[in-house]
């Protein structure tokens, strides 16, 4: 009975039904993307080349810059988390994303999980001005990706093309030599 009293209560209130309505859109918008906190972080371009400009002395750090229109990216990012999870101990990986922003809850989410990708993803907050990337390695003369940056201490390799693992491990052996 209550319930009818309700309902006939709605009927009879458009200003309720438009709130109720209102409410209904706002809790829908406010629901969480499908990424998770853990794995997906957003970056500025500024936090982004602060992040890529830091020496570090406990691992290696490896900026692998892809995008999930980029099969090239696509077909190198499983030898990159296989590689990093091989040495977990001595690597940090870091998978950039530089997609725009309306697919990193769809195209880039859906790569991420299509592949496996466990390791952190960052979504850069671009601009159209690609200028930014020479901060990231003056080597990146080209608006291109795929592209990886391996930092250690105060040295740096810069590659911009795919990666295999075989690359991955002359690198890493490269940085520890020098």
């Amino acid at each position: 009975m209550l319930e009818l009293r309700m309902f006939s209560y709605l009927k009879s209130s458009p200003s309720l039904r438009f709130s109720l309505l209102i409410g209904a859109f706002l809790l829908i918008g406010c629901q969480p993307s499908g990424r998770d906190q853990e794995r997906f972080a957003e970056l500025s371009i500024s936090q982004l080349t602060t992040e890529t400009a830091l020496d570090t002395v406990e691992r290696v750090r490896i900026f692998n810059f892809w995008a999930s229109w980029c099969t090239p990216c696509i077909k190198e990012m499983p030898e990159f988390e296989t590689f990093a999870n091989a040495h977990s101990e001595e690597v940090a990986l870091y998978f950039v994303n530089l997609d725009r922003q309306e697919v990193w809850d769809t195209a880039v989410l859906e790569a991420a999980n299509n592949l496996g990708i466990t390791h952190p993803i960052w979504l850069v907050q671009q601009e159209l001005d690609f200028d930014w990337r020479f901060d990231v390695d003056q080597g990146w003369v080209l608006p291109a990706i795929p592209v990886t940056l391996m930092t250690y201490k105060d040295h740096r390799l810069f590659f911009m093309r795919s990666m295999t693992t075989e690359d991955l491990e002359a690198a890493l052996l490269e940085l520890h030599n020098n």
